[in-house]
């Protein structure tokens, strides 16, 4: 089955029927499971799944519009983008249940509300993983990326990675290395799927996940074996991350 889009760079994992694509010029549309278009990449992008059929479109002009597009019924519906106050980043903030980070010579370790120190200022970054979540993603002095156990510090994922996102709604770890290839961790940390990919995106299916490989995008299940509702499509003007 070919998907229509000569300037394909990637596709996101499916939310419910419908997936987000993206061009080589960072401008997003969306298909559905035969790989037919349902709203064609255009002024509008940035496209981020709001809940059911719902995906919400940012206007790239600077205008400050926005657009709810329902992916089912074809709906738009246009609001003002809300203004998002910008604040400088604090020193001190909680990263999980009685665990504050708090900076000292540049520095981030963790603490708990009794003032005892837990970790020690090692890091250039700590950050949340979300409510009640007893781990911290942390950055090394390299910028290489991992993540702690909040309790007590303990290595979860050791420090290797360009980047690591907890994708909440199938409790496992995208993660990205230094080389810009993408994988898949399972929950305690094992490999789902080798980081030998330039792209991959899993939403609430692991056993439906986006990648991109050798100028080719497609979909794969956690064995690694092709799912044939979107075949593999062959793109021009391919550019890497």
């Amino acid at each position: 089955m070919e998907v229509n889009i000569s300037n394909l760079h990637h596709f996101s994992a499916f939310y419910g029927n419908f997936a987000i694509y993206t061009t080589t010029d960072k401008k997003d549309g969306l298909i559905d499971r035969q790989g037919q278009i349902v709203y064609r990449a255009g002024e509008f992008d940035i496209a981020t799944h709001v809940e059911g059929t719902t995906f919400l479109f940012q206007n790239v002009d600077g205008s400050g519009k926005e657009m709810l597009f329902d992916a089912a019924s074809r709906e738009k519906q246009y609001r003002e983008q809300p203004q998002v106050e910008r604040k400088p980043m604090e020193k001190e903030y909680l990263v999980a249940p009685n665990r504050i980070a708090f900076q000292k010579n540049d520095l981030f370790g963790i603490k708990d509300e009794q003032g005892n120190i837990i970790v020690k200022p090692q890091y250039s970054q700590v950050s949340s993983l979300g409510e009640n979540i007893g781990l911290v993603r942390v950055k090394d002095k390299n910028n290489k990326c991992g993540i702690i156990y909040a309790e007590d510090g303990r290595q979860f994922i050791p420090c290797k990675y360009k980047y690591i996102i907890h994708k909440r709604q199938t409790d496992t770890y995208k993660v990205v290395t230094l080389k810009g290839k993408c994988g898949l961790l399972d929950y305690t940390a094992k490999p789902i799927i080798p980081a030998r990919y330039d792209a991959l995106d899993v939403t609430d299916n692991v056993n439906e996940i986006a990648v991109k490989r050798g100028g080719s995008c497609f979909f794969i299940d956690s064995a690694q074996q092709k799912l044939d509702f979107i075949e593999a499509w062959e793109y021009v003007d391919f550019k890497t991350i």
